[in-house]
């Protein structure tokens, strides 16, 4: 398994914007990881490569580090049916079970303390 650190254009802001957001993403090679990021949300020309600003290889310690920072992002992790963690996958109907979860990470959420 690999680790990638990729920077997406993210939307629906409206036509001609964006902003760009660094993610973090572990496939068996580039082309796994860029087929993952054709089912994200929130991605401008999704259909598209042109989503992908950079893709790069990084180590796990730099991936785990990676996927604790995006939880200072909660539009991230909010998923139908409650809140994913990042990190693991693990799925939690609330936010206070969500939140001792990730706190095991040495991570705090964004709107939470």
């Amino acid at each position: 398994m690999q680790y990638f650190e990729v920077i997406l254009e993210n939307g629906h802001m409206g036509a001609g914007n964006s902003y760009d957001a660094k993610r973090y993403f572990k496939g068996s090679d580039m082309l796994s990881v860029i087929s993952k990021i054709r089912g994200l949300p929130r991605i401008k020309k999704r259909h598209t490569i042109e989503a992908v600003k950079a893709i790069k290889p990084i180590t796990k310690k730099e991936y785990v580090q990676g996927k604790i920072k995006e939880l200072q992002s909660p539009h991230l992790f909010k998923v139908w049916g409650g809140y994913r963690c990042p990190i693991c996958g693990e799925m939690f109907a609330d936010i206070l079970s969500f939140k001792q979860h990730t706190e095991k990470y040495g991570a705090h959420l964004a709107f939470a303390s």
